[in-house]
Formats: C-alpha cells, structure tokens, sequence
C-alpha cells in the first residue's frame, strides 16, 4: 500500500481499516482532536504526518495530501521538534511493522512493537525447533537482524543508544537490554546516538 498516494482523504484511509477516530488516535499518538480537524480539511504538521502514516501503514505522501489548508495541531509544526514516542500497536499491527522494516535500524519502535515481535519470533522459533532443531536454530538466525532493528528502534525510543544491545554478547547481559526496552517511550533531542 506504499504506492498509493492518490487524492485520498485520511477518513478514506481511516475507514478502509474499519478504525474508528478513537482507535487511528490510539494507533497513532495523535490526538482525536487533530484527527477530526484533519478530517475537516485542515492539513497535518510533519510530526502528525509520520505518526499517521506509520499507524496507517501508507506512505507519508498519501496522509500529507488530504489538504491544502493551513497547518494546525497539538504540537509544533516545525521540522524541530523533538520526535514524540513511538504509538502503540495491536499484535498483528506490531508484527507487520517490525516485518515491514526488518533491517531498519533508524527511527523509534514503542513497546508494544518490540514485544510483540520477539514474542512472534519467539512463537516461530519455539514451533520450528520442535519439528527439528536445526529447524529451530535456522530460523532463530534468520531473525536476529529483524531483532536488532526492531531493538535498535526500541532502544531509541526510551532515548538510550542502541549500542546497550551488545550486552545480550555478555553472560547474562540481555538483562540489561531487555530491561531498558520495557521502559516506557520519551521524547528526546536527538536520535542519532
């Protein structure tokens, strides 16, 4: 759906997944407000932009171009402004954005999305490895640069460097990562680190 970028309004986009205002404000971090005034005609700041498409699963230009309007919104509608947490997402919703974006390790990745991935892989692993070992240990391979991206992201998301996943190398150090990615989304200044 990356492709579709034709004149089509957000409540076109909204109502093609049978969401409500209330479950694309949930998907997305943005507020019901906005999505109303969106709805009416006025257009998103960049901010709203990226969390709307990322919750929509379509590309950016597609929620960018439902007006023509002047900006308005929650929140700043510069390029500045610090990145707000990564929206929570549904099971199948997290699954497909951690697979959609396997070897992105830029960006943020909320909670939901790192846990239901390693909880997929785990699932997928944990099956394939009954069936056969070798199956089971083939897989968990495939999917350790899906994990580190997905994990990079999160890491990010709680403003921490993605370097702390090197711990999961040390005896027992996954503590340490997995310990940071359950901390709860903050908006920071930089996502570089």
């Amino acid at each position: 759906m990356w492709g579709d970028t034709g004149a089509v309004s957000l409540r076109d986009l909204r109502l093609r997944r049978g969401w409500s205002q209330e479950h694309l404000a949930e998907a997305s971090g943005v507020s019901v407000r906005t999505i109303q005034r969106i709805e009416g005609g006025q257009p998103p700041s960049p901010f709203t932009v990226g969390a709307l498409a990322t919750a929509l699963d379509v590309a950016p230009e597609a929620v960018a171009g439902t007006s023509a309007h002047l900006p308005v919104d929650d929140r700043p509608a510069n390029d500045d402004a610090p990145p707000a947490p990564a929206p929570e997402l549904s099971f199948p919703d997290a699954v497909r954005q951690a697979a959609r974006r396997w070897g992105d390790f830029e960006g943020r990745a909320s909670r939901s999305e790192f846990w239901y991935a390693l909880l997929a892989v785990l699932v997928i692993v944990g099956a394939l490895a009954a069936v056969d070992e070798r199956l089971g240990a083939a897989a968990l391979t495939l999917f350790l640069i899906p994990l580190a991206a997905v994990g990079s992201r999160r890491l990010r998301d709680t403003a921490q460097s993605p370097w702390w996943l090197l711990f999961v190398f040390a005896p027992m150090g996954f503590v340490i990562p997995l310990t940071l990615m359950a901390m709860p989304g903050k908006v920071s200044s930089t996502d570089d680190a």
